[in-house]
């Protein structure tokens, strides 16, 4: 015969699971909203973890519920479990029943929590974050309800785990409040390096091997020359390579990650090459040396459900490493386009690795553009793409910004949407205010007043001389990301960029 006292201990134990559950949950889910961990952390098993443990927390709070409806001598009825105050249940007199009240509150908060995550993507971003970011609060509140009502207060193994618990909160908010950056930061600011104190990385390499790939384009293999670990890197992330002339060029890379014995990228000769391609494919051979910086890393990839690539011609570089890391699992489509699938680098290799889920468009065989507009019908997911600038208009034209991903191969000339002018800018740190004229660059007027930034393509491309703005409104003339991405995490790329009339502020 079944002890009657059965459910009162699958009471107590699935209550205690849901809460430990609810905990990691939230702690997870600041882990993938801060990329505290980074690099060592993969956005995609980051995001199913946090999603796994989510749903495995509503199952043991309606395990908890279930039971105390079957037990007994609980005598806990429908309304008791899901009306606020309705319940008889105190253990605690002075509280009355607040300490179920709190327990059934906190059961609509979770399924809220829960079902508009199931419903991201239909509902509007701010919307969904104002009702997850309530999953904090929730947290305290079970931990008052467990305290106030729960039989096992004065245990010790009970005592060890709710102070292990709160103890994990504390510490996940208050990461949560040291680390609010979005994930669009780029590399120099998330990795923890002080803005404008960032060292330039620069680092001797040796050419381990050289690649022919397609049609004008060769693959290089770069190794430390005692074959030591190089950097550690996330998909996205380029490395500027610094040439003969004081030469230095930005390129994607393309291998793998989690192989530290070398970096890879692969370089198109272009017809309008100043110089830097050029020298590339003609000089650089297997056994030479060359200094390389970085990593740095301003088009990550974010976490989500689904994903859409498109590239376009050498734009496969970044966009490679990206669906190499993904876990099989997830959902994924690229579209591959180029002028002839002989100059497409990678174009076989990755449709006899993933088959149908890779769309290759070689205009030499299908004719014309590849229909955008079809791709993305009925697509709620992000869109990364990499590759010429129209390939990119289009996109811009076509994908709201909050799901649009992009990384340019050149600037764009936008000095005509501006006024250029003279301003005053502010060195926060140092407290001194200079100016610079119309015709001077920014960046050249803080290193000359002790800013000491670096910078590489100084063209507004790459982001190496990223700055934080503590006040004012920048001129954005830079091709880094959308200017509201650069406004919500408050920075700005002084190479191309000014001020206004009013005083900029920085934190230098």
């Amino acid at each position: 015969m079944l002890d009657p006292a059965i459910w009162w201990y699958v009471t107590r134990a699935s209550a205690i699971i849901a809460w430990a559950l609810m905990v990691i949950s939230v702690t997870w889910g600041i882990l993938l909203s801060t990329r505290v961990i980074k690099p060592k952390d993969n956005p995609s098993w980051l995001l199913d973890l946090h999603r796994w443990l989510s749903g495995m927390t509503v199952v043991f709070v309606g395990i908890h519920m279930a039971s105390l409806f079957i037990d007994e001598y609980a005598a806990f009825t429908f309304q008791d479990l899901f009306v606020p105050f309705h319940s008889q249940y105190q253990k605690i007199a002075w509280l009355g029943g607040w300490p179920i009240a709190l327990g059934v509150i906190c059961t609509y908060i979770l399924i809220a929590v829960q079902a508009t995550s199931l419903m991201m993507k239909k509902l509007p971003r701010k919307y969904w974050k104002a009702i997850h970011y309530s999953s904090y609060a929730l947290v305290l509140l079970v931990s008052f309800h467990a305290g106030w009502s729960g039989t096992d207060v004065r245990a010790w193994a009970y005592r060890i785990t709710a102070l292990t618990l709160i103890t994990l909160t504390t510490v996940a908010l208050i990461v949560r409040i040291l680390f609010p950056k979005s994930a669009k930061t780029l590399s120099a600011t998330v990795e923890g390096r002080r803005p404008n104190q960032k060292t330039e990385n620069l680092h001797k390499v040796v050419v381990d091997r050289v690649t022919p790939l397609a049609d004008g384009i060769l693959g290089f293999d770069f190794v430390l020359p005692d074959r030591s670990n190089l950097d550690p890197w996330v998909p996205g992330a380029h490395v500027t390579l610094h040439l003969p002339g004081d030469m230095k060029r930005q390129y994607s890379l393309c291998g793998d990650p989690a192989d530290r014995s070398q970096y890879s990228i692969a370089v198109l000769e272009s017809p309008q090459s100043r110089g830097g391609s050029r020298y590339v494919h003609e000089s650089l051979k297997a056994g030479m040396a060359l200094e390389v910086s970085g990593p740095h890393n301003h088009f990550e990839l974010e976490a989500s459900n689904e994903y859409l690539f498109i590239a376009g011609g050498i734009g496969i570089t970044p966009i490679k490493a990206m669906i190499e890391s993904l876990p099989s699992r997830r959902q994924w489509r690229l579209l591959y386009a180029g002028r002839s699938r002989n100059s497409m680098a990678y174009a076989n290799e990755l449709v006899e690795m993933f088959g149908d889920r890779v769309i290759v468009h070689a205009d030499d065989e299908q004719g014309g553009r590849p229909d955008l507009d079809a791709l993305l019908e009925g697509f709620n997911g992000h869109v990364y793409v990499c590759g010429p600038e129209p390939l990119l208009d289009a996109l811009i034209s076509k994908v709201p910004v909050d799901r649009l991903h992009y990384e340019r191969f050149s600037a764009v000339d936008r000095s005509d949407d501006a006024v250029i002018e003279a301003f005053e800018v502010t060195l926060s740190r140092s407290n001194l205010t200079i100016a610079v004229g119309k015709d001077e660059s920014l960046l050249d007027a803080l290193n000359e007043n002790g800013g000491a930034l670096i910078s590489s393509c100084g063209e507004g491309v790459c982001g190496t001389c990223e700055v934080r703005v503590l006040k004012g409104q920048p001129v954005h003339l830079d091709s880094v990301m959308s200017d509201e991405d650069k406004d919500a995490i408050g920075v700005m790329y002084p190479c191309v960029s000014r001020g206004t009339g009013s005083t900029l502020v920085l934190d230098i």
